[in-house]
């Protein structure tokens, strides 16, 4: 199964219009001021990747080029999924050849 693409926002490009937000129906894109206050200048930011259906409609709204959709790598379902040794047999049963 491939990954769904995924928006990338290029802070540089970025001016925080908002207008990318306001496209998003799922609502995993916000505003996110470097201020924890809210003041000065936003910027979005994808929150939820998860959430992100790969519609793409933030990419097309953005009059700043600042969205790109890009394909992220396959994770596994959690480190410790990854990390666990195979489990041992029951007793009285012998290990799958």
């Amino acid at each position: 199964m491939s990954a769904k693409a995924r928006p990338l926002i290029d802070p540089a490009r970025c001016t925080g219009c908002g207008r990318c937000v306001a496209a998003c129906a799922p609502h995993v894109l916000w505003l996110e001021a470097a201020d924890p206050r809210g003041w000065g200048s936003k910027r979005a930011v994808l929150h939820d990747p998860s959430g992100c259906t790969g519609c793409a409609d933030c990419l097309r709204v953005c009059p700043f080029d600042a969205v790109a959709m890009r394909r992220a790598p396959e994770q596994p379902l959690s480190a410790a999924n990854a990390a666990a040794p195979p489990a041992a047999p029951a007793p009285g049963r012998s290990p799958p050849h």
